[in-house]
């Protein structure tokens, strides 16, 4: 996720703004060629003129305002929930390490280091489960004694989950922890749980296609057509007219593309490595209250 101040206007307006500004620059210098081209034709073809009615853009972009303004709600709301979900992941995980801490002690159980590693675990493999599902870049981060069968098991955020789980039920067993104190723990392991399938939830259900279908064809008919409607009155002028115009309508549906995934690699996708990072942190401090 790119960090900025949008304070100072001149220097914020001129920054990278992420991939999707990158991938538009191709499709301006076509859309600048192809609006340079009509325009030599409309003053040097005697029988080539342009002339389209105002009201065609009027309409168009009357209904594919609202779609845009719909596509990019759609977006940034599963943005904006993967975000909940994923700080309601933090502080869940801050809390279990803290009653760990407060409930067990090590003298009692020898495992307890290994429980609360398990926390932090779970953040990571999670991170990997939404994005490349590449688990060997956080093999590092598992318990020693479970990575042989972590990398054996195909769901792998459910694994450290059932040893959360395990380790829990076995200190109730051992009377380390009362009844009441397991119902609280497993409270957390529960939320954690929903945490989960929310983030599958939004990263495997993309935009339905027969609507992000319908406005990309609305949306190219509209950009195409539009030196047809500047031309004419605009002269080489419209150049510039149309690529604004162009520039607007394009980047909002690419942002949206963007975003709509939020758990992703691209640069205005959430930080979810850097919130594992920030769990694991704050649980090895928490290891460390007395």
């Amino acid at each position: 996720m790119i960090k900025y101040d949008n304070r100072n206007w001149f220097s914020f307006v001129l920054r990278n703004g992420g991939k999707h500004v990158e991938g538009m620059l191709w499709s301006l210098i076509i859309m600048a060629a192809v609006t340079v081209l009509l325009i030599w034709l409309e003053k040097e073809v005697d029988w080539f003129h342009i002339n389209m009615p105002p009201t065609f853009h009027t309409v168009i972009g009357l209904v594919l305002g609202l779609l845009l303004v719909f596509r990019t709600n759609s977006a940034y709301d599963r943005w904006w929930e993967g975000r909940k979900q994923l700080g309601v992941m933090v502080n869940i995980s801050r809390n279990l390490a803290m009653k760990i801490q407060a409930y067990v002690k090590v003298k009692d159980y020898s495992e307890k280091e290994e429980l609360q590693n398990l926390i932090y675990a779970f953040a990571f493999s999670v991170k990997e489960h939404l994005q490349k599902k590449e688990y060997k870049n956080v093999i590092e981060e598992i318990p020693e004694q479970y990575r042989e069968a972590f990398l054996a098991v195909d769901h792998k955020p459910n694994f450290i989950l059932g040893k959360i789980a395990f380790h829990l039920n076995k200190l109730n067993e051992e009377g380390i922890i009362s009844n009441e104190k397991l119902i609280i723990l497993e409270k957390d392991t529960n939320t954690l749980i929903n945490v989960l399938g929310a983030c599958e939830r939004i990263s495997a259900t993309p935009i339905p296609m027969a609507y992000a279908l319908h406005l990309k064809r609305i949306l190219l008919v509209y950009c195409l057509s539009l030196p047809f409607g500047f031309i004419g009155k605009l002269s080489w002028f419209a150049v510039p007219v149309v690529l604004v115009v162009f520039y607007t309508m394009v980047g909002i549906e690419l942002i949206a593309e963007e975003i709509e995934d939020p758990f992703g690699l691209d640069e205005n996708d959430l930080p979810v490595e850097e919130l594992c990072f920030k769990i694991k942190a704050n649980i090895e401090e928490i290891k460390n209250y007395s």
